[in-house]
């Protein structure tokens, strides 16, 4: 069984699940690390985003391509999700339990009149480590469309992790900045609250998480009083400017040490280290 070793890794875990059955005996943290996954930063669609928020083929490929596979994946319709995991096998797809808020994913591994899944969790949790559901079940727990993703043989290659991790510095200032405009100004309560994902969380949360996995704990946990104060100001009455309650100076400094990081790793992967 393979367990979860970081904040919403439950993707990773999924995808070294996968692995096993190929032989590749590896862990959430140890594909993340492979990949760079603690040094890439992206903005898409107006969404800051880092670490277990990169998921999917594109960054899979980045630790699959090397080993000759690859993630393929399919948008499936609800109707059709029971027939397609039959016909496939192994697959990793994410759906909604009623003990999560969001969308978790699982990877299906059997059917014998119902529906197998193995389902990552933290080791020691309370949480089942397998999931089986009916038909029934299983509708209502897809959306309407899903990406079903499984894992297929490629030929070997490798990846730009130069351009990869450039880009990384240039989205982790324009993160900064943006935190900084928005902490500057008064806003509404919803405001605040649709900050949180598009805006705060790749450096106050998914970042805390990345740095820990490299064993950057000091910097991690210069983050985490941020983030303390952040959360504090959020769990209030939310009026005045949050830059009151949250240092601007303190957090461009830790993002510029961040950046030390990610520039020192694009000097060692320039030189195949």
């Amino acid at each position: 069984m393979k367990y979860m070793h970081f904040n919403s890794s439950c993707s990773y875990t999924a995808l070294a699940m996968l692995l096993e059955e190929k032989g590749i005996n590896t862990e959430d943290k140890d594909i993340a690390m492979t990949i760079g996954l603690p040094w890439i930063f992206v903005k898409e669609d107006g969404c800051f985003m880092a670490g277990p928020n990169l998921q999917g083929a594109e960054w899979f490929d980045i630790y699959l391509n090397p080993r000759g596979l690859r993630m393929f994946e399919e948008y499936v319709d609800r109707e059709s999700i029971p027939d397609y995991l039959v016909k496939h096998g192994n697959c990793m797809l994410g759906i909604r339990l009623p003990e999560n808020k969001g969308k978790h994913a699982v990877v299906f591994y059997k059917f014998d009149g119902s529906y197998h899944f193995y389902n990552p969790v933290r080791e020691g949790s309370e949480e089942k480590t397998e999931i089986i559901l009916s038909k029934e079940e299983l509708l209502r727990s897809a959306d309407r469309e899903t990406v079903v993703g499984r894992l297929e043989a490629c030929t070997k290659t490798g990846h730009d992790m130069q351009t990869i991790l450039e880009k990384s510095v240039s989205v982790l200032r324009e993160n900064l900045k943006a935190i900084e405009d928005f902490c500057r100004a008064v806003h509404e309560p919803d405001e605040y609250k649709e900050t949180m994902d598009s805006v705060f969380r790749s450096i106050l949360l998914d970042g805390i998480s990345m740095l820990e996995i490299a064993g950057e704990k000091d910097l991690a946990a210069g983050f985490k009083k941020l983030q303390s104060g952040y959360l504090q100001f959020l769990r209030g009455d939310m009026s005045g400017v949050l830059a009151d309650h949250f240092s601007l100076d303190t957090l461009r400094i830790l993002v510029e040490e961040y950046i030390k990081l990610i520039e020192k790793q694009n000097r060692m992967t320039e030189h195949g280290q």
